[in-house]
C-alpha cells in the first residue's frame, strides 16, 4: 500500500519556513540566555574562590598574631571551631 502526497504548495512552503524560523529564534534565545547565566555563574565562582583565598589569608595572619600575643588557641579556623562545638555538645 503506497500513500500519495500532495506537492507542497509554495502558501505551504511560506508557512513551513515561518514554524522554522520561529523556532530557530526560540532556539538562539535559549541559548543566549544558558550563556549569559554560564557567564554569570562563572563570575560568581570566580569571586568566591577570591572570597575564600582572603578568608583563609586573614585567618592565618590573625593566627600568627594570637602566637606573637601569647595565645595561639586564641584564634581559630571555622572547622576547628566546630570541632570544639562538637566536643562542648557531648
Amino acid at each position: 500500500m503506497t500513500m500519495k502526497h500532495d506537492p507542497l504548495t509554495k502558501k505551504d512552503m511560506l508557512r513551513v519556513i515561518n514554524v522554522l524560523h520561529w523556532h530557530t529564534d526560540l532556539l538562539m534565545d535559549v541559548w543566549h540566555q544558558h550563556f549569559t547565566a554560564n557567564k554569570k555563574c562563572m563570575k560568581l565562582e570566580q569571586d568566591l574562590h577570591y572570597e575564600k583565598h582572603k578568608s583563609r589569608y586573614l585567618v592565618r595572619r590573625i593566627k600568627e598574631m594570637a602566637k606573637q600575643l601569647g595565645d595561639p588557641d586564641y584564634a581559630v579556623t571555622e572547622e576547628e571551631l566546630n570541632e570544639q562545638i562538637k566536643k562542648s555538645e557531648n
